[in-house]
């Protein structure tokens, strides 16, 4: 009896360092365990290394967990004209060495430059109530991707075989929607809104999507002549809307959207009202109602 309540008190232990070590993980803490250990209000991270160091836990299976997690704690208005809908974008995490798996310099969003860091792209469930990562896969640069030796020192399996970013983003919808995420759109910038391959991913499914695309990017009009995003702006007709309260309230720009070739695309506009000749193209599908 006296060993099965240590080991129960073990486990409330490290169920506490776990909560604590989530907890901590929030903007302005360093995601170390001597930074978390030290917000937690712990004396030393020896706690928290010893979570991590001994615990093995399959990141697949709690990976589809997520989905269900998401839909419970991020109910959506059912008045809400848009409803629930999926988020595509990647994220990077700034690295010092090369051990790290998966880690090169790369760009990175958080600065806007090529940096050494590790890119997660990820999935976020977006509702009335908030949002939160629901599917996600860290990308493997092309420098892992046939280095074995580096790739078995960093424990990445030899059976992972690379995948690009916009392949990643159409694994990830796959997973949702056979997870019973009831996303009703899906939207991504324009690394991923380049491809064809995740814009028709999307289409097949039945999934309407708002994708930010060059300003070079093609466009056929229904006159059938061929024109670059960036052409469709001299006819274009601005009207000024909000599309979403921020901090600081309405988030007023000027919108114009254009006809295509295809009656179920069209081609959005974007004008900053502080900068007019700050544009955004984007590509706009919907499905037959």
């Amino acid at each position: 009896m006296r060993r099965s309540g240590r080991c129960w008190a073990g486990s409330w232990r490290s169920a506490g360092t776990a909560l604590a070590y989530v907890a901590e993980l929030a903007p302005g803490v360093k995601a170390n365990c001597w930074s978390l250990a030290e917000a937690a209000g712990h004396e030393s991270p020896y706690r928290m290394q010893a979570l991590l160091g001994s615990y093995r836990w399959d990141w697949e299976k709690l990976r589809a967990e997520l989905p269900g997690l998401a839909r419970a704690w991020l109910p959506c208005d059912p008045g809400d004209l848009i409803g629930p809908g999926i988020a595509v974008d990647e994220t990077a995490q700034l690295k010092d060495g090369d051990a790290t798996a998966c880690v090169a310099p790369q760009h990175a969003g958080c600065t806007g430059h090529v940096e050494n860091c590790v890119t997660t792209v990820f999935s976020a469930y977006v509702t009335t109530s908030g949002q939160a990562w629901a599917d996600f896969d860290v990308f493997m640069p092309g420098r892992w991707d046939t280095d074995l030796a580096r790739r078995r020192a960093a424990c990445v399996p030899g059976g992972l075989r690379r995948k690009t970013k916009p392949q990643l983003a159409i694994g990830q919808l796959e997973r949702l929607r056979s997870a019973g995420l009831p996303a009703r759109w899906a939207a991504f910038d324009e690394v991923y809104g380049r491809s064809s391959a995740l814009r028709g991913a999307c289409e097949a499914a039945g999934l309407p999507y708002v994708a930010v695309i060059p300003r070079d990017f093609r466009v056929t009009l229904p006159s059938g002549a061929v024109i670059k995003a960036e052409g469709a702006v001299r006819d274009a007709v601005f009207e000024r809307r909000s599309c979403g309260n921020g901090s600081k309230g309405p988030r007023y720009a000027d919108w114009a959207l254009a006809a295509t070739a295809s009656p179920r695309h069209v081609l959005l506009i974007r004008r900053l009202i502080s900068r007019p000749d700050n544009l955004t193209f984007y590509l706009c599908w919907a499905q037959d109602s």
